[in-house]
Parts: structure tokens; sequence; C-alpha cells
């Protein structure tokens, strides 16, 4: 990955004790670590039999989640979509530890065809306010959120997003910047809020693992959203 070699990322690995690898971790671990994985299928093969490291229901939440996210990158595969939100900030290491949250940006012309797959996996809409569109995935219990690109910070996002992969499907990831933009957008709708308070530490942690800057975020803000900018020198703020 083309940020491992950061300055930054590697300092910021060193005060947290951790390589910059286990820090930037790149879309495909951000998503192995949101279900079953080598490593976890490893930690059960050695249990001891009768003894199980996770309560049944759990364990059957767990394998559900490892169910959704084969079927949803298989669905998303070569298509005009990429990325955002929680794992998006933890693959470039805003975030140091796994996410379970899926949010994704698409093309507006893709949004029907999402939203019957949706339904294919059980999803049921539960909220749209213009956008996101808020999907209940029952099995595994979780929320997808829908963005559709629309406003220009959107479709700058969406047509910069930079090629990645999970299982070798070609996937895409929203690139630092405008990701920090968008995190600073919901900020300014829910600042006080437990979610607002997520976004903000979302935003100060790109900065400080090197993914992003104050000087590129502020930038696309000023192509975008000029009308942001007191909002980001709030976040910034100790």
């Amino acid at each position: 990955m083309s940020w491992i070699g950061n300055r930054r990322l590697e300092e910021y690995a060193r005060s947290m004790q951790m390589s910059p690898r286990e820090v930037a971790v790149g879309l495909e671990e951000a998503l192995w670590e949101s279900g079953p994985n080598p490593l976890t299928e490893f930690a059960d093969a050695l249990e001891f039999e009768g003894k199980n490291q996770m309560p049944p229901e759990e364990s059957a939440r767990w394998e559900a989640m490892g169910h959704f996210r084969e079927a949803l990158t298989k669905f998303l595969a070569n298509k005009n979509v990429a990325f955002i939100g929680g794992v998006a900030v933890r693959s470039y290491g805003g975030r140091l530890g796994p996410t379970q949250d899926y949010d994704i940006l698409l093309d507006p012309t893709l949004l029907q065809e999402t939203v019957a797959f949706l339904g294919t996996q059980g999803g049921q809409l539960e909220a749209s306010v213009e956008d996101p569109f808020i999907f209940h995935i029952p099995t595994p219990d979780m929320k997808l959120d829908l963005r559709v690109a629309r406003s220009p910070l959107d479709l700058e996002a969406l047509f910069t997003a930079q090629p990645a992969r999970f299982q070798g499907r070609p996937l895409k990831l929203v690139r630092p910047a405008p990701l920090a933009a968008m995190k600073l957008k919901a900020y300014s709708e829910r600042k006080q809020l437990p979610k607002g308070r997520l976004d903000r530490e979302d935003i100060r942690g790109l900065i400080a693992c090197g993914a992003t800057t104050e000087e590129e975020i502020r930038a696309t803000l000023l192509r975008h959203r000029p009308d942001l900018l007191p909002e980001l020198e709030e976040v910034l703020r100790p």
C-alpha cells in the first residue's frame, strides 16, 4: 500500500507501539476483521472440545457477518461504488480497531439495483432523509448505509476513489481527504451525538496517522463546502 512508507504514519505507529501495517491495514484486512477470517478460524481450531470462545448466539452472528460480507463484495465488484465510513477510516489507520459497520457511496444509476440486492439479503429500509438510505440487515443484525453520490463533494469522492480488493474482487475505497470532508459534513449535522463525536475522532485520526493533512481537507472543502471550514477548525481544536 502506498501510504505504508509515509513518515507521519511511521511516527504515529511508533507512538502507538504498533507497526505501520498494523495501523494502516487496507481495505482487505479491514473487511476481514469484520467477520470470520483465517486468524479466527485458526483460533477456533485450537479450542478444546466443548469449550466455546463465543456464546452460540454471538458465534452465529459472526458467521452470518461472513456470509453477508461475501455476498456484498461479490455484488459490488467492478461497480462504480466505493467504501466510505468506518471501514474506510480503518483501512487508512484513522481507527485502530475493527469495525463492523458498512457505508457505501454509489453512482445514482446503481441505486435501484443495489436496493434490490439488499432485498435478497433481507434488507429493510429503516430511514432516508435525502441521503443516506439506512438499511437494517436482520441476519447478521447490522446496518448498512447507502450514500448516493449527488453533491459535488460526493461525486468527486466517487470519481477519485482508488482501487482496492477483497479476495481478488475489484472494489474501490474513497481517498482520505474527501473521506474526511464527508466525515466533517456528518459531524456538522450530529456533533452533539455519540456518532458526531466519532466523526470528530475519525477526522483527527486520519490526520494523525498521515493518511491526509489539514491542508488537503481544507482544499477539498474550499472546492465544495467552504461553509464547513469553521467546523474543521472546531474539530482540530485540542
